[in-house]
């Protein structure tokens, strides 16, 4: 039996440190080659590694809550209701979509907090859908979703033609074309082409199928795909992106029927090369990467746990679903508290980092004990 006992509250994250401003400067030097800068990371890197919540402290990091967590949360916390919900994502919201609440510093450049990402609305769409449009909030959730179609067209158009779209991570002058980004906006335009205004649903499935067509042509023979379409020394091959785009690419078809089959082969692909390069036989858990940019000290991820939970049970494989996840109750939890990360010594880190992993986790792991009832 799976337990839910971590609610939803403002929580620390892997990233938030980094978001303080001195500490992001020195990671930004650090993408930009700086050799200082690198020592400087070690250093803190260090200090993070061992004592995350101690350096949080002292630093006066401050706790979060991320609005597509609490919008996956709904259904485990019994709340909030709908229309503290909608309150919550209309104070949270900016351009017609959701972000995060610090800064983020990454090779593409510093995302301002708040700044709307294309892999945290969708979830909030998802979420609003659900509110019951017969009711005041449901009004107001119609407002949102509707509005959400400026952050899509906010996006930068990466790639054009007649047959692929490929479009930015946020409304930023980014370099980089991300392929999970695009199958997150796939999903988000699948959503307006059903549930959005009818003058805008042909145009959204068409630049929905574009984007889905990018992406799988993006991918490996192998049946994996590069975090980055454009290659360069920090790309890499990891689990839960590899299953996001699955997962992705499997909420476009179900949503646009037959007109999406052209994503079938991509995702069989896909999964089979999940399940035979990234599944760990041996430790019962779903690798981290099959290929890395730069090595770090941690060997297991609950994120890549968490998605490649969600897979098993949407293609049908419970039994395996519930092993993994007692293996992951033994592997990441001590004295009723989830852990996110596991190191090459076996220690568990990051505790109660619930964006990372942990509300994914659960979430699909209350999937699971309902499909069991």
């Amino acid at each position: 039996m799976v337990t839910v006992e971590t609610k939803a509250a403002p929580s620390h994250d892997p990233f938030d440190l980094w978001a303080l401003p001195a500490l992001g400067r020195v990671k930004a030097r650090w993408y930009a080659g700086s050799r200082l800068a690198r020592l400087s990371l070690f250093a803190l890197y260090g200090l993070d590694l061992a004592a995350p919540l101690l350096v949080r402290r002292c630093l006066g990091v401050e706790r979060h809550e991320f609005a597509h967590t609490i919008a996956m949360r709904r259904a485990l916390d019994g709340g909030p209701d709908d229309a503290a919900f909608v309150e919550r994502m209309e104070a949270m919201g900016q351009g017609g979509g959701w972000g995060l609440p610090f800064a983020w510093f990454s090779r593409n450049g510093t995302y301002p907090a708040g700044l709307p990402l294309v892999t945290s609305t969708p979830y909030v769409l998802d979420a609003l859908l659900r509110v019951d449009p017969a009711s005041e909030a449901g009004e107001r959730a119609r407002g949102l979703f509707e509005g959400s179609w400026a952050f899509l067209e906010s996006l930068h158009v990466h790639l054009d033609s007649e047959d692929e779209l490929a479009l930015s991570y946020a409304p930023f002058d980014d370099e980089t074309t991300v392929v999970n980004a695009n199958s997150y906006a796939a999903w988000a335009y699948a959503m307006h082409a059903v549930h959005g205004r009818e003058d805008r649903r042909l145009e959204a499935r068409a630049r929905s199928l574009r984007l889905a067509r990018w992406v799988t042509g993006r991918q490996n023979d192998d049946g994996s795909w590069y975090y980055l379409a454009d290659r360069d020394r920090w790309d890499m091959i990891d689990g839960f992106h590899s299953c996001l785009v699955v997962r992705n690419l499997r909420s476009v078809r179900a949503l646009l029927g037959p007109a999406a089959e052209l994503v079938t082969p991509a995702v069989d692909a896909g999964w089979a090369y999940i399940r035979t390069r990234l599944f760990d036989e041996e430790a019962g858990l779903c690798r981290r990467y099959t290929l890395r940019s730069r090595p770090d000290p941690f060997r297991f991820d609950l994120y890549d746990q968490a998605e490649y939970l969600g897979l098993l049970i949407d293609l049908g494989h419970l039994e395996e679903a519930r092993t993994l996840v007692e293996v992951v109750r033994r592997r990441f939890r001590r004295g009723g508290a989830w852990y996110c990360k596991i190191d090459v010594l076996g220690r568990r880190w990051g505790r109660g980092f619930l964006r990372w992993g942990i509300t994914p986790f659960e979430v699909h792991a209350a999937r699971l004990e309902a499909a069991g009832r």
